[in-house]
C-alpha cells in the first residue's frame, strides 16, 4: 500500500464516521437494511448478502424493526419455511423521512465542493460502487 492508498483508506473511514449516526430516527445500519427492501420483500438471506452482513445480524435488526413496526414477515410462496421481509406503510413513511434527512447531510458535507468537483465526486463514487457491486 502506497502513501495515496493510506490517504484514500483514511478519507474514507473518515467519511463513514462523518455519515455515521442517526436519521429521523433511524440508525444508518436499519436505513441501509429498509432502502433494500424498497422493491419487494426479500429473504434473510438474500438480504445478509446484500448488506455484507451475517444472517443473525441481519434477523436481529429485523426483530427489532418488527418490533418498532417498520417491518413484517410474510411466507414467501407456497413454501411456509420461506419467510420474506417487506417494508410496511410505517417503513415506508420512516425510510421517506431518514434518506430525506440523510440527503441533507450529504448535501452539507459535500457543499465545499463547486459543482464540477461534485460532478466529478459523484463519477468516481459511482465507478468505485458500481466495481464493487461486481465482486
Amino acid at each position: 500500500m502506497d502513501h495515496h492508498d493510506d490517504r484514500a483508506a483514511l478519507a474514507l473511514m473518515q467519511l463513514q464516521d462523518t455519515l455515521a449516526g442517526h436519521y429521523a430516527g433511524l440508525s444508518r445500519h436499519k436505513m441501509r437494511l429498509m432502502v433494500k427492501l424498497e422493491h419487494g420483500p426479500l429473504s434473510v438471506s438474500e438480504l445478509a448478502e446484500r448488506l455484507h452482513i451475517s444472517s443473525p445480524a441481519v434477523s436481529q435488526m429485523i426483530d427489532k424493526l418488527a418490533t418498532e413496526g417498520y417491518v413484517r414477515r410474510d411466507s414467501l410462496g407456497d413454501d411456509l419455511r420461506m419467510v420474506g421481509v417487506s417494508l410496511t406503510d410505517s417503513g415506508r413513511l420512516a425510510l421517506a423521512a431518514a434518506l430525506d434527512a440523510f440527503r441533507q447531510r450529504v448535501n452539507a458535507i459535500l457543499s465545499p465542493l463547486d459543482v464540477e468537483e461534485k460532478r466529478t465526486f459523484v463519477e468516481l463514487i459511482t465507478k468505485i460502487s458500481e466495481a464493487t457491486n461486481h465482486e
